[in-house]
């Protein structure tokens, strides 16, 4: 506290000068809270005046970049929340889409279920008919069952050997 010391410093002298001259009249000078103040005093006064000038300025950016911050934090919040509304939305889509042509999953209704399992037994049945009908014409007509002499020659092969 060297600007201190020197005003301190001076204040003591000036005590101890005023005890030995007691009953001497004497005018003190000036101090802080007197008049005028002295030149040190306000040089110290202007220093103290230009910091605090600057910790002003220096805090008024230090606010308005805080408030820049705050801005853009709460524009990620508002982008973030449109975000996940629209994976939310792809997700669900996905979804649809995925129940929808899965091949792993049978979707179809139980009408058509039926439907088509009656069509399947029609369609055997008539598979039947027509090779009962093609064996039938082959024996009317003499044309070798060739389906039939493949079979015989062939040796029979055993489930193990496969």
């Amino acid at each position: 506290m060297g600007l201190l010391d020197d005003i301190f410093g001076r204040r003591r002298r000036e005590t101890t000068g005023n005890v030995a001259t007691q009953n001497v009249p004497q005018q003190q000078p000036p101090g802080p809270n007197q008049g005028a103040p002295s030149q040190f005093d306000s040089k110290f006064i202007d220093g103290v005046n230009q910091r605090i000038t600057s910790t002003e300025n220096e805090i008024s950016k230090i606010n308005n970049a805080l408030d820049g911050a705050k801005r853009s934090i709460s524009d990620i919040r508002t982008e973030l929340d449109v975000i996940k509304e629209n994976v939310k939305m792809v997700v669900s889509l996905y979804e649809m889409v995925s129940k929808k042509f899965n091949p792993f999953m049978d979707t179809t209704p139980e009408e058509i279920k039926e439907i088509t399992d009656a069509l399947r037994e029609e369609i055997h049945e008539v598979e039947l008919l027509v090779r009962s009908a093609i064996n039938d014409l082959r024996e009317l007509y003499g044309t070798p069952d060739v389906d039939g002499l493949v079979s015989e020659i062939e040796p029979e092969v055993d489930e193990d050997d496969q």
